[in-house]
């Protein structure tokens, strides 16, 4: 699935992954991020592509008090939901 981007939204993004602990790029196009401060977390990974990101996979995170981590949940396969949760998260402006 594809999220589009204006060069703004693709600037703000870099940004806040250059800024997040729970980000890891895998290479200069592959990004994992975790976003654990969202009232329902969500883990994706995505490639840039051009005029947005291309979500490779992405899906609710959910806790486990037994094992004191997060575990993957539902996945998440509607582009506004992801782009919902990168807004919430603050990686991407609120329209």
């Amino acid at each position: 699935m594809k999220l589009r981007l204006s060069e703004a939204e693709l600037a703000h993004l870099n940004a806040f992954l250059d800024a997040c602990p729970d980000c890891e790029r895998l290479s200069s196009r592959e990004v994992v991020l975790d976003l654990y401060d969202n009232e329902r977390p969500v883990s994706m990974n995505f490639v840039f592509v051009k005029g947005g990101i291309g979500i490779d996979g992405a899906a609710e995170l959910l806790y486990s008090e037994a094992d004191d981590g997060y575990y993957m949940g539902e996945r998440i396969e509607d582009a506004e939901r992801v782009r919902a949760a990168l807004e919430e998260a603050g990686a991407l402006p609120r329209p």
